[in-house]
């Protein structure tokens, strides 16, 4: 469902939307490693690399796996974290110094992350997920290992609370309730996202053809989590009682990780993966916020350059806005041999500017460091839906204002790390307005 960009107003970095989200209509292809083999979309290293054509692969076996999008540092911009599979069982970091606007990934020490490693005597395998798992206003860390330090490989999940800040993290080794020797795969990854639509994160665990699915029974700030089976998974039609009963038709997803996105813009959350044989695609949820249904996990292409991308041995792609847009990109990785590209993510509707400006609806002050106000004119507060959320697409904030008689919403940013928003602001009438916040 192709839906129509309406650019309003370059000053306010404002734009008004039918759509329910902002996934692209297209991905355009921008740059790989250059030693990468032929994956025939272009000649690597691509019309704009971003420092991915000459990024040093680290590891002895080049088996480099899942680098993720965080803003690591709190200057504003995505960097990228991988996995990989090495002696000291260590994830990478690669710094973004370039822009909010134009990525260039470099990479480069992180004391933090060096300190996370889990090394039982051979080569591990590590993947890693960066998500605010307690509401404190920085990213906290959860690791997927092949093997625990004491080489088990039925305690797969790690959880490494930042005792720092969204600037200097420092990720201690922690407990949550329910994620204690789960044995979700052979080679697991995690992925998290508001599954039930309760406002806190939930976990996916995928891999060994199998997706595993561990309800956050606690709450935004104090997580635990409560491994679902069979009829309770939304992934799982098996009514057997099997802890590892595989629930995956397709039997391409050994290792990967799972993205949530909502592709066809209904409201919900649709699972991407990348598949053993190096394609990614996409799975429809035909349900509901609240109940997800992936009916028979029918694939489904990806648009543009992402459809016929072969990206090689086991690809893994993960989502961020890297160019300020306020459209999603797209960056992949390769196990083996390890290499990483990205993908510009484009609205294929043309752009148009309005000269009238918008007068339902005032946000101030932005920049923010505390409460950000949302001025409705005219009491249309009512019946408003308002949603904040990162540039990683991560929901900070959501509202549901119903039959209000105030006139404004106020919603205090004061937690939050620094860094640009996406204020979202859904009307009766059915138009969205998306707002980019500055939180200093």
């Amino acid at each position: 469902m192709k839906q129509k960009l309406l650019f309003l107003s370059c000053a306010l970095c404002t734009y008004v939307l039918t759509a329910q989200d902002v996934f692209p209509d297209t991905f355009e292809f921008r740059g790989i490693n250059s030693n990468a083999p032929d994956v025939g979309v272009v000649p690597a290293p691509g019309p704009n690399p971003a420092g991915l054509d000459i990024a040093v692969l680290p590891t002895l076996t080049g088996r480099l796996s899942a680098p993720v999008l965080v803003d690591l540092d709190g200057d504003n911009d995505l960097d990228m974290v991988s996995g990989a599979q090495a002696a000291d069982g260590k994830l990478f970091y690669y710094e973004n110094t370039g822009s909010p606007t134009a990525p260039n990934w470099v990479q480069t020490a992180q004391p933090a992350l060096d300190a996370v490693a889990i090394a039982p005597g051979g080569n591990n395998e590590t993947k890693g997920q960066f998500i605010d798992i307690d509401d404190d206003g920085d990213f906290d860390l959860f690791l997927a290992t092949k093997n625990d330090i004491n080489q088990f490989n039925f305690n797969d999940i790690h959880y490494y609370e930042n005792t720092g800040s969204a600037t200097a993290p420092n990720f201690v080794e922690a407990t949550i309730p329910g994620i204690l020797n789960q044995n979700i795969a052979n080679f697991p990854g995690l992925g998290f996202v508001d599954l039930d639509n309760d406002n806190d994160y939930d976990m996916v665990g995928i891999g060994s053809d199998s997706i595993s699915y561990l309800e956050n029974t606690g709450t935004k700030m104090i997580p635990m989590f409560e491994r679902r089976l069979h009829l309770d998974n939304p992934w799982d039609m098996n009514t057997g009682t099997g802890v590892l009963d595989r629930n995956w038709p397709h039997g391409d997803i050994l290792v990967t990780v799972p993205n949530f996105q909502d592709v066809d813009r209904d409201g919900d959350f649709d699972l991407i993966v990348g598949t053993d044989t190096g394609i990614v695609r996409w799975v429809e949820n035909i349900g509901t916020p609240t109940a997800p249904d992936y009916g028979t996990y029918a694939y489904q292409n990806m648009p543009g350059d992402l459809e016929t991308f072969d990206f090689g041995q086991f690809a893994t792609i993960s989502f961020g806005d890297v160019n300020g847009d306020g459209v999603l990109d797209a960056i992949l990785g390769s196990f083996s041999p390890g290499y990483f590209a990205w993908f510009e993510g484009v609205l294929t509707a043309p752009l148009s500017v309005e000269e009238e400006s918008i007068t339902e609806i005032t946000v101030s002050p932005n920049p923010v460091a505390d409460i950000l106000t949302v001025q409705f004119q005219n009491n249309k507060v009512n019946n408003a839906s308002l949603s904040m959320y990162t540039i990683t697409g991560q929901v900070v904030y959501t509202s549901n204002q119903q039959n209000q008689n105030d006139s404004a919403v106020q919603i205090d940013v004061s937690n939050l790390k620094s860094g640009l928003y996406f204020l979202k602001i859904k009307n009766d009438d059915g138009k969205t307005i998306v707002k980019k916040i500055t939180v200093n």
